[in-house]
């Protein structure tokens, strides 16, 4: 029996590490580049081509709204006194005369992915297309973009218009900082109102089928099993198709409070599913999120001399998270607190008192503002206030007794001259 064990152990232990090492293998996509990314910190999980310049087709979309939201009031009424003309692919159909609010456009942009609404929005925020493209390429540095060109707003075909996944996803990041973002982009359906050039209401249904796919022509063979292609974890973003982008799909999906976002570009038919969800699937099976700080948390309390409160509580000035493996523990995470040297009042809630650095096996992880949590005052401000007082009523006493001699002197002179002139008369 013993003899067996000792056969036997190696042989678990071999078995069990295979299962870990499976757990976390590296997934496979059939598409030609794409990318996962955890929302909160921006680590990548995954990469294929990342950085290769791609037609991103409709996926462009997502930096149109992006623009617009920064740019625009969504409740401005937009007139579309032009005629658009012909613009290929998909459309809303805008006409001549019709009005709609940016948030509207946005919507049909986004659910119905309407190319002419792209084009409406950019003349609104721009006064033409191609101004609109300087502000998306302007954007697309600021944020970080590495390979990355745009000439129009919604991804129609162009040798000059491209991006990557790793700058698409940035481009969806910032995105989703937005609600109104979120809440559009998870929309199953949308109705627009009749207008007097379009007497029937408008129905879409948002190209992207991860948000209602559900049997028949919408289901899927995915690890062996068919699935519906609807899938609740996903809550958005944003699909795109051209001859040349083929299917191509950023998305976002969360579960146990971890949000990661994919994209996929250039795959075949349902394979733009099937690659998106082996990456949310991914993501979300393999990692978590811990917390190390939390904002407004008070870590501590600083003396503050002649302050009327004594002391001042500080504490980070915005929540930090650390990204782990599923079986993985928070391990040797420390911070360091560096408090600015030589605070003195007045110091207001908000302002910020120092540093504090987080470190994981002595490598910085992130260094944070620490702002002050409470409020200290200059005991000072008390007899400067009596101080103020006193001088004003210094002041008004010189005043006064300016005026009484004053007064006094001209009763003298009066008194003076009065009997002066009696004593005249009398001789």
């Amino acid at each position: 029996m013993r003899k067996f064990l000792l056969i036997l152990l190696p042989i678990l232990m071999l078995f069990s590490n295979s299962l870990v090492s499976f757990a976390y293998t590296s997934p496979h996509i059939s598409a030609e580049a794409g990318i996962l990314i955890e929302y909160e910190t921006g680590t990548i999980l995954y990469e294929k081509n990342a950085h290769q310049k791609m037609y991103p087709a409709s996926t462009t979309k997502v930096i149109t709204a992006l623009l617009v939201l920064e740019n625009a009031n969504l409740d401005d009424k937009v007139v579309i006194d032009y005629d658009l003309g012909y613009i290929d692919g998909s459309s809303m159909y805008l006409k001549k005369g019709e009005s709609f609010t940016v948030k509207e456009l946005l919507e049909c942009l986004l659910i119905k992915s309407a190319n002419d609404s792209a084009v409406a929005l950019a003349n609104h925020i721009s006064g033409s297309v191609e101004e609109f493209s300087k502000l998306m390429n302007k954007r697309a540095k600021e944020l970080g973009c590495k390979n990355s060109n745009f000439t129009n707003p919604n991804g129609l075909p162009d040798p000059n218009h491209y991006s990557t996944a790793y700058d698409l996803a940035l481009f969806a990041k910032e995105a989703m900082k937005h609600d109104v973002f979120r809440e559009i982009v998870k929309t199953p359906y949308l109705r627009i109102p009749p207008t007097e050039q379009t007497p029937n209401e408008r129905v879409f249904r948002n190209s992207n089928r991860l948000l209602w796919g559900q049997g028949g022509r919408n289901t899927m063979d995915y690890k062996g099993k068919t699935v519906d292609i609807k899938y609740d974890v996903i809550d958005g973003i944003k699909t795109g198709y051209t001859n040349l982008a083929r299917q191509c799909l950023i998305s976002t999906g969360e579960k146990d409070g971890i949000r990661v976002i994919s994209v996929v570009l250039k795959t075949e038919g349902k394979n733009v599913y099937i690659d998106t969800r082996t990456l949310i699937d991914y993501g979300i099976d393999n990692y978590k999120l811990e917390n190390v700080l939390f904002k407004n948390q008070v870590l501590g309390n600083k003396l503050i001399p002649l302050s009327k409160e004594n002391t001042i509580n500080y504490g980070p000035a915005d929540n930090y998270k650390i990204l782990l493996r599923k079986n993985e523990n928070i391990g040797n995470v420390r911070t360091d607190i560096n408090l600015s040297p030589n605070l003195s009042a007045p110091i207001k809630y908000g302002d910020t008192v120092g540093k504090i650095k987080v470190y994981r096996d002595n490598n910085v992880l992130s260094e944070i503002d620490l702002i002050a949590l409470s409020d200290a005052t200059p005991i000072l401000v008390k007899y400067s206030t009596l101080n103020t007082f006193y001088k004003t009523g210094i002041t008004l006493l010189k005043i006064v007794i300016l005026c009484l001699f004053i007064f006094t002197f001209i009763k003298i002179n009066k008194l003076y001259f009065s009997k002066k002139g009696k004593n005249k008369r009398k001789k």
